[in-house]
């Protein structure tokens, strides 16, 4: 009985990460107040819009937006507000999320009405440049640039478009830069031109994968 306990304890601490990486379901929202972000996902370091309706709640009532980050402890004040207007929407721009966020509104009535939630996602912004893009044929070409927020020892992929969708061609690691960036450094020889991307992997639960922009070589 002892070593049954033991095997289910262990599997319940191995367990909880993976349930921790979920947003807790949100409370029976006010209908008369209703809550959406700009978009779902959004690059590190971008920002959101968060905007609604309301119902039954007087023009110029304050909105105030709560947050709730990565791993979920509980919504608290977001330091942002807006006003509902005459035709009764509110907007919040600018809401810079750091990593994976839940985010609600709360208006300012008498008792105060609490929105359902928005989620919105973070990824990683990854930097792409190259030492040249007119390689000579052959010529051996660095790979290099950043990830943000700083994920040390996290894989980078450098992949190269062909016909059928991008394919790796090398790896590297994000390297020490700082507390706020990691960096990467990749060499490879390049024999005819094409176009190159880099993704750098989170492999955790409070960023997804971040893509780079598209670099295009062309050797003579």
């Amino acid at each position: 009985m002892r070593k049954l306990s033991a095997v289910l304890a262990l599997a319940l601490a191995c367990a909880g990460p993976a349930l921790a990486a979920k947003p807790p379901k949100p409370t029976k929202p006010n209908p008369n107040l209703t809550i959406k972000a700009s978009a779902a996902a959004v690059t590190f370091g971008r920002s959101v819009t968060i905007s609604g309706t309301t119902k039954n709640i007087a023009s110029g009532t304050t909105i105030d937006l709560q947050q709730n980050p990565y791993p979920y402890t509980g919504f608290k004040p977001a330091g942002k507000t807006a006003v509902v207007d005459p035709a009764g929407n509110y907007s919040i721009a600018g809401v810079m999320p750091q990593v994976h966020t839940q985010y609600r509104v709360t208006a300012k009535t008498s008792p105060p009405a609490t929105s359902g939630t928005a989620f919105v996602r973070v990824r990683l912004n990854v930097s792409f440049s190259v030492s040249t893009t007119r390689p000579r044929r052959g010529a051996s070409v660095r790979f290099f640039g950043t990830a943000a927020p700083a994920h040390d020892g996290k894989p980078v992929l450098i992949q190269r478009r062909t016909p059928s969708g991008y394919r790796t061609v090398a790896h590297t690691v994000l390297l020490d830069n700082g507390t706020a960036t990691s960096k990467y450094s990749k060499r490879l020889k390049i024999r005819s031109s094409g176009t190159y991307r880099v993704i750098g992997e989170s492999l955790d639960q409070d960023h997804d994968n971040g893509t780079s922009r598209t670099r295009t070589l062309r050797v003579h």
